[in-house]
């Protein structure tokens, strides 16, 4: 099941850090994932950057919740 979240993310290109703010939609494995820490979140940056993010060189999940 599919529910809509908001997301802050620092997003990283060079030594230039700026935060955003994202409204997607996602499952609940990968929202259980950017709110942990460790591999699974990794794996949700690494996606993300390539994906939402071009350019950037890594991003950071802040927050995540449910609206």
């Amino acid at each position: 099941m599919m529910f809509k979240v908001k997301v802050r993310v620092d997003v990283i290109r060079g030594n230039y850090s700026k935060g955003e703010e994202v409204e997607t939609m996602m499952d609940s494995d990968t929202f259980r994932n950017c709110t942990s820490s460790g591999k699974g979140r990794e794996a949700v940056e690494a996606a993300w950057c390539n994906s939402m993010f071009p350019g950037a060189d890594k991003i950071r999940i802040k927050s995540c919740v449910k609206i």
